[in-house]
């Protein structure tokens, strides 16, 4: 139990400082998904819902999964997400899902007739590119009832940067937002739509490093916090955002408007409010010591979410880096170390089996705190003294 009371205690703290940090105002999620994946990923409402009871946040925006009942124009999980959003009391806003190889014009008007609240579109899973013409009437409709289409722009795709761009400028009525920190092609993309209020950026990537990124390139209000349930959670994503804007030095209301606040807008029909400079500066000093951990954890990451032993060592490199002569890494091999023993135990409650979901979740969300603390040195002091 002495592991687990350690768990228990670093989340509780991680949650303290997340609500220090995000301030009072309301957290909106952008990006939450409900229903079954091909992949065999799944969340209920229940779950859904308990998550955000978890961590104070007001509303979560869903939309289907890559649902094997999808069909043609994901009719039935577009349906069945619209009745759980009607049983959530105001808490889940319903996207409809579109498939261009359908009929999605008439599945857009029939989804919003019956209370979508906007429109998600997924290039890479239903194999479509964005400079689709079959996609004008999609974003003309959106543009008519002022709602967001939130579009894939994550891994698995060739660089969609220019594609994007002559999107958000032909269809300057509409709200697009680009999911995973627009990673795929990143600073393409962030360049040619930079000032533009009609195309904002959500979080849901792993990186702190991603989103710092970003913000070198945007104004900080063309980014809003996501957290991708049930891929991603929300400790994480949450603790990684208010990381990366405490390290740039952004202020209380531009933190409000990432968190919750330009989201609150888009959910109502309004582009975003921007100011007139990104806030972040392209060059960074960084202790290369923090460069090597964050190194050997991105490494370590995709053997986490694949459910396999740390075959090559990375928890240990990691956390010998923090043996440092400087002594500013000792907080983070600390989370490194519990997280190590957390995948553990993990491996071998499942004997021949693999590890489960909250196993995944739970030494994930340690490691990406290890990650960020390493990133942000600022953001760990703050860590410490709430120790």
């Amino acid at each position: 139990m002495e592991r687990e009371d350690d768990v228990a205690r670093m989340f509780a703290r991680m949650d303290a400082l997340i609500d220090e940090l995000a301030g009072s105002g309301p957290r909106i999620d952008p990006h939450t998904h409900l229903g079954l994946d091909e992949d065999g990923m799944a969340q209920t409402l229940e779950e859904l819902v308990g998550n955000l009871d978890a961590h104070r946040i007001e509303r979560a925006v869903a939309f289907p999964l890559h649902d094997p009942d999808r069909g043609e124009n994901y009719t039935v999980p577009n349906d069945r997400v619209l009745e759980w959003a009607a049983q959530s009391n105001g808490r889940i806003v319903p996207f409809c899902r579109l498939n261009l190889t359908g009929d999605p014009l008439t599945e857009a008007r029939r989804a919003i007739s019956l209370g979508a609240s906007g429109i998600k579109l997924h290039p890479r899973a239903q194999a479509f590119s964005v400079d689709d013409k079959r996609l004008d009437p999609i974003f003309a409709i959106a543009a008519e009832h002022k709602l967001p289409i939130l579009i894939h722009a994550g891994r698995g795709m060739p660089p969609i940067g220019d594609q994007l761009a002559t999107a958000a400028e032909r269809h300057p009525d509409s709200i697009l937002i680009l999911a995973h920190a627009a990673i795929v092609d990143q600073d393409r993309i962030a360049s040619l739509v930079a000032g533009r209020p009609n195309v904002v950026f959500d979080a849901s990537a792993w990186s702190p490093v991603d989103l710092h990124g970003l913000l070198t390139r945007v104004p900080p209000e063309q980014l809003v916090w996501a957290s991708d349930l049930p891929y991603g959670t929300i400790r994480e994503s949450l603790l990684s955002t208010l990381a990366v804007l405490l390290e740039v030095g952004a202020s209380r209301e531009v933190t409000a408007a990432i968190v919750g606040g330009t989201m609150d807008h888009l959910l109502r029909g309004e582009h975003a409010v921007l100011s007139a400079a990104p806030i972040a500066p392209r060059e960074r000093v960084v202790n290369l010591a923090r460069q090597r951990v964050g190194g050997y954890l991105v490494a370590l990451l995709p053997s986490i979410w694949q459910r396999r032993p740390d075959y090559v060592g990375h928890f240990g490199l990691a956390a010998a880096v923090c043996r440092d002569d400087e002594g500013e890494l000792g907080s983070v091999a600390e989370l490194i170390i519990l997280a190590e023993a957390t995948w553990t135990a993990a491996l071998e409650r499942a004997g021949t089996e693999r590890p489960t979901l909250d196993d995944v979740r739970e030494t994930f969300e340690l490691l990406l705190a290890a990650w960020v603390f390493a990133y942000s040195p600022v953001t760990q002091r703050r860590w410490e003294a709430l120790a």
